[in-house]
């Protein structure tokens, strides 16, 4: 018979997978094209060298390409933000593994 309180072999904790968002490169290359873009379409509406619908077609260019700029700009604020979290989630992960002498101290209350 076995015993039922004996100790089994439990495998390693499995967290589920999260998203995490763009990453850091995406958010920078959306944010970077979308910027060249803006400066470019602005200079030449603001040269007005071309005709008219041309002027305003390179108008509403602009104006998407800043909401663009933004996207990027707020998601790589985002993806900065979750890699270091990830950072440190992976650093205390390390540290709760450790034994003995190098084990994580209780703090004191």
């Amino acid at each position: 018979m076995t015993d039922p309180l004996a100790t089994v072999n439990q495998s390693p904790e499995i967290h589920p997978h999260v998203d995490r968002g763009m990453s850091i490169t995406k958010a920078a290359v959306i944010t970077a094209v979308s910027t060249i873009v803006l400066i470019v379409s602005m200079y030449e509406v603001v040269k007005a060298s071309l005709s008219a619908g041309v002027t305003r077609l390179l108008a509403v260019l602009a104006l998407l390409s800043l909401v663009a700029a933004s996207y990027g700009l707020i998601e790589l604020a985002l993806a900065v933000v979750a890699t270091s979290a990830e950072r440190r989630r992976k650093a205390r992960e390390v540290t709760e593994r450790r034994k003995g002498d190098r084990a994580r101290k209780p703090t004191p209350h």
